[in-house]
């Protein structure tokens, strides 16, 4: 049997394609009465207005088709921004070589918060380059991470 977040995730995936745009994470929230469907979407190119109506349209003709939600739910697509957090491995690949900032479940050696450039990926760790110093952190260690923007320079 197939279990509704995984569901959710094929009609979402299908929704996004057909627009031309890739799914890059989707919360589902809210109770009685009003739900939310926030999802995030992705390009190559960046995320436009445009691709965020022809996404939504998409999505929605996707959820009406399969009556996934039977409950009234408010449907919001975007981008998951410059600061972007980090939910699955890929997001993490594609990091690599950004600064991040992680938020540990617990304390290590006293620090529950680094921000570093995120050097690489071996299984389920990440390195970074956290002042200087070589971390590496299981990601099952980390409650939260996202990238952490930085304006270009002139001459950089």
């Amino acid at each position: 049997m197939v279990m509704f977040p995984e569901k959710m995730d094929s009609l979402l995936r299908e929704g996004t394609a057909s627009a031309g745009v890739e799914l890059y994470h989707w919360e589902l929230s809210g109770g009685e009465g009003q739900g939310r469907l926030l999802v995030y979407i992705d390009t190559a190119d960046g995320v436009t207005s445009a691709d965020c109506e022809r996404a939504s349209r998409a999505i929605e003709r996707v959820l009406d088709r399969e009556e996934t939600l039977r409950t009234p739910y408010m449907l919001e697509v975007s981008s998951p921004g410059i600061e972007r957090s980090l939910y699955e491995l890929w997001h993490y690949h594609r990091a690599v070589g950004k600064m991040i900032r992680v938020r540990l479940q617990r304390p290590r050696e006293g620090q529950r918060n680094m921000v570093g450039r995120l050097d690489g990926l071996s299984g389920e760790t990440v390195t970074m380059d956290v002042d200087g110093e070589t971390v590496e952190l299981p990601l099952a260690e980390v409650a939260r991470a996202q990238v952490v923007f930085e304006p270009k320079r002139e001459g950089r």
